[in-house]
């Protein structure tokens, strides 16, 4: 099977391609190298998708990155052997370019496309929301239809918790309303699941969307505006982190490990479905800020410096019913938040210098 990943250089993209190609898929990965943050992290990311499909590194040299991609893959099971791995190609570009994306979808000829690429980010949607809207709707628009006009078997759209806004911890359902969504990055994930579901409607575009809760946490975890990779670095470079939650240390977060969110994506994708479905994959088990740091702490044998700052308005503070997802896919998270950050801190150590002292995170 071959399956593009849009995105493929984000946390999200170099898991679950790595994991196709881990068994036996033949991946193609797109990303625009934005500048939210440094393109050095994103072409790191790359090189451990080229490890897994055998390939020679392209951007760092190999023995940088290769005890990383060594622990990363000790933490899985059932790698395929070398020989029955799949393929990496990867491709710059943006999904704003539609005549590029229609070349590209014309020369492959996917089988499935997992849609991940997106401007990402609550706070940094309230200063350029024009930018988001042109990525996140206009390029979701673009995929879409080179999908449609190819024939691809299955579409499968990265949406977000903030499609609901804050429901003050509620457990959201996949039927709960999404027109309160409080934030300019989450309208835009409106609009993109609305548009995934007039192509299946329209089109007959087999579609499904995952709503990821988070921030998605885990080793390599996006080094800007993530708070689990905040305290690690924090705590690395001894700086005192400040705390924007709507209740300070008790404001609680639904998040992620990242193996546990690819495999609900993995999953959706590979699901036998017979119309458009809507999926939460999240952990129904929020955790206070308080206890991200402890883990954090634990992890790493060493205290953090504290600081409460003013709430943030745009924060999302709902918790995923996973219902769904555990009775029509087998969904089912496994990796508590202590050995999520365990992982997480044990791979920042092995990163070069200029990953573990990054400023802007």
């Amino acid at each position: 099977m071959k399956v593009l990943v849009t995105g493929a250089a984000g946390l999200i993209g170099n898991y679950l391609a790595r994991k196709l190609i881990w068994r036996g898929d033949d991946v193609v990965g797109i990303d625009n190298f934005d500048s939210y943050y440094g393109r050095n992290c994103k072409e790191f990311n790359l090189d451990l998708v080229n490890l897994a499909a055998n390939r020679t590194t392209q951007f760092f040299p190999q023995k940088t990155v290769e005890p990383i991609y060594k622990k990363l893959a000790s933490y899985y099971k059932g790698i395929s052997p070398i020989s029955d791995r799949g393929s990496f190609r990867f491709y710059e570009l943006d999904v704003r370019d539609e005549d590029g994306i229609n070349e590209l979808f014309e020369k492959e000829k996917f089988d499935k496309v997992v849609h991940l690429a997106a401007m990402a980010g609550v706070p940094f949607s309230t200063k350029f929301p024009t930018k988001y809207t042109q990525v996140n709707v206009d390029g979701t628009t673009n995929v879409l239809t080179a999908s449609k006009n190819i024939g691809v078997k299955k579409f499968i759209f990265a949406s977000t918790a903030s499609v609901y806004g804050s429901q003050k911890l509620e457990t959201v359902k996949e039927t709960d309303s999404v027109m309160r969504a409080n934030s300019n990055y989450g309208a835009t994930k409106v609009a993109g699941e609305v548009l995934s579901y007039a192509f299946y409607n329209l089109y007959d575009l087999k579609t499904v969307t995952v709503r990821i809760f988070g921030p998605i946490y885990g080793p390599l975890q996006r080094p800007k505006g993530m708070f689990m990779q905040r305290i690690i670095n924090y705590i690395h470079n001894n700086k005192t982190l400040q705390i924007y939650g709507r209740e300070g240390l008790e404001t609680a977060k639904d998040t992620t490990y990242i193996d546990d969110e690819v495999d609900g994506i993995v999953l959706a994708l590979d699901a036998d479905l017979d119309k458009y479905e809507v999926f939460n994959i999240g952990t129904s088990n929020p955790h206070p800020i308080k206890e991200w740091i402890r883990a954090a702490e634990q992890a790493y044998g060493k205290k953090v410096k504290v600081e409460i700052i003013e709430a943030d308005k745009a924060d999302t503070t709902s918790s995923a019913d996973i219902t769904k997802a555990k009775e029509m896919l087998g969904y089912e998270p496994k990796i508590d938040i202590y050995e999520g950050a365990k992982r997480q801190v044990e791979v920042f150590r092995l990163m070069p210098e200029w990953y573990q002292t990054l400023p802007d995170v």
